[in-house]
């Protein structure tokens, strides 16, 4: 149910709870009034940290849903997080679901707060796992490797050391599968025992450019702090980089400098130095843009925006369902590429948004993505 719901309507519910809690000081217990939100939840009551580590009842089912973590700190909240440690708090707000789950474990098993403060991703993949409290205790006597086995993953030691290593600052579906891919291919996980330390970045990479794994950008690339955008805003460009190296059958020396670059930005003159013979011999057409997207129909019209944008757009004329839009505002001139989906049965699909860029190959903003998606929604193509 909760799944259906538009992301931001989530967060606004659960921000929302934050005020209906209330903390007993004498019970040492926090008291979620979930029946105005939530009402299947009823109230709900969360132990105080003291009382996690001495308690020997059995963790309850809580909503797997439920990031408390990221909740507002209203007063009634921070009396029952001030027990919690800090480290505690910020490796449960790592991930979207299981906070309060993974917190109870963390508090009533002294191994699974170890485990907290070496694998999180290990813990939370417990938390999301069948498994019942008397498995995971059983498990927790035995090997690492037994305990990452019983979750899906390799029973290697390679696999351990990989989880010890990550150094991510959240984790979200897309994260998690970029794990699982690394997890379960023998030649990204034994190539990344290299790195001493996994961030986003270097993770990211590593899923999607296996060949890169080592490389001297990767290692630069897993030293940096980053940011979720800062990962998408990588992908896209080294995406963009081989993409035109395979359309100018570049010789595999000189795609290998890629890899062979210390910062993003030296990749970026890579790709812009690539750009400038096939947009020198093309006279593109002038644009007249406006604030609503306008389709371009002629090669030349491509190259143009090509040529304004510095983003090889060119590579996808040929492909028949493919439609390019270019649109003006404030921020600058931004194009989308957009696939007309084929019928299937008879039924009409909606078109894809294959890619959008603004100048210098920026990516869009919530801004410019929200208002493509609902120019989309009113069926203007």
């Amino acid at each position: 149910m909760l799944s259906n719901l538009p992301i931001s309507h989530q967060e606004i519910k659960q921000q929302m709870l934050a005020q209906y809690c209330f903390w007993d000081d004498e019970m040492h217990v926090l008291w979620i009034d979930c029946r105005k939100i939530y009402p299947e939840l009823g109230v709900l009551q969360v132990p105080s940290w003291d009382d996690l580590m001495m308690r020997s009842s059995k963790v309850p089912e809580y909503p797997s849903h439920l990031r408390v973590f990221a909740w507002s700190n209203f007063s009634q909240l921070a009396l029952w997080r001030k027990q919690i440690p800090k480290w505690v708090q910020e490796s449960c707000a790592l991930f979207p679901s299981h906070q309060l789950k993974m917190l109870h474990y963390s508090g009533k098993y002294p191994q699974i707060l170890e485990l907290l403060d070496h694998a999180p991703m290990l813990v939370w993949r417990l938390m999301c796992s069948a498994l019942t409290e008397p498995e995971i205790v059983a498990l927790l006597s035995g090997k690492r490797q037994n305990l990452v086995a019983q979750v899906g993953w390799p029973d290697k030691a390679e696999a351990v050391k990989f989880l010890r290593n990550l150094r991510l600052r959240r984790v979200n579906e897309q994260i998690a599968e970029q794990v699982e891919v690394c997890l379960m291919d023998e030649q990204r996980l034994t190539a990344l025992q290299s790195l001493p330390r996994i961030n986003s970045m270097a993770l990211s990479l590593a899923s999607v450019f296996p060949e890169l794994i080592g490389s001297r950008l990767h290692h630069a690339l897993a030293q940096l702090p980053c940011r979720p955008m800062q990962c998408q805003s990588m992908v896209a460009l080294l995406q963009d980089a081989y993409a035109l190296a395979a359309w100018l059958n570049l010789p595999k020396q000189e795609v290998s400098q890629i890899g062979a670059c210390r910062y993003l930005v030296e990749v970026t003159k890579l790709y812009q130095g690539w750009l400038k013979e096939p947009l020198s011999v093309v006279e593109g057409s002038e644009l007249i843009l406006f604030e609503t997207p306008t389709r371009l129909f002629t090669k030349n019209e491509w190259f143009s925006l090509s040529q304004r944008q510095q983003h090889a757009w060119w590579l996808e004329f040929e492909k028949e369902r493919f439609q390019l839009f270019a649109w003006q505002d404030v921020a600058g001139i931004w194009g989308a590429l957009i696939e007309q989906p084929l019928q299937e049965n008879h039924l009409e699909k909606s078109p894809v948004i294959v890619r959008v860029r603004g100048e210098k190959n920026q990516l869009p903003s919530a801004k410019q993505l929200s208002e493509l998606h609902l120019w989309l929604a009113e069926g203007n193509i």
